[in-house]
C-alpha cells in the first residue's frame, strides 16, 4: 500500500462560500478528510503520495502543503 501523506489544503478566498462543494471534489480526487476548518478556509487530510499533485487541480484550491510533524525536545 502506498504511503499516506498528511496535507493541509487552503481554499481560495473566492470559493470560501462553497467549501462543502470543494471538500466533495477533494474527496473525489482521493483525499481522506480529517477536518474542515471553515473559519480559516482550510481542510486537513491524507492521500497517497501520487495523489498529492492532483489536489492542486481541484477547482477552489489555492494551495496544498505537506503537513510536517512537530519535533519534540
Amino acid at each position: 500500500m502506498a504511503e499516506q501523506r498528511k496535507v493541509i489544503v487552503s481554499i481560495a478566498d473566492e470559493r470560501l462560500a462553497e467549501i462543502p462543494a470543494v471538500v466533495r471534489a477533494l474527496e473525489q480526487a482521493g483525499l481522506t478528510v480529517d477536518s474542515v476548518l471553515e473559519p480559516i478556509g482550510a481542510v486537513t487530510g491524507s492521500i497517497g503520495q501520487a495523489g498529492v499533485a492532483a489536489l492542486q487541480d481541484v477547482p477552489g484550491v489555492r494551495d496544498v502543503e505537506l503537513q510536517r510533524d512537530a519535533g519534540t525536545r
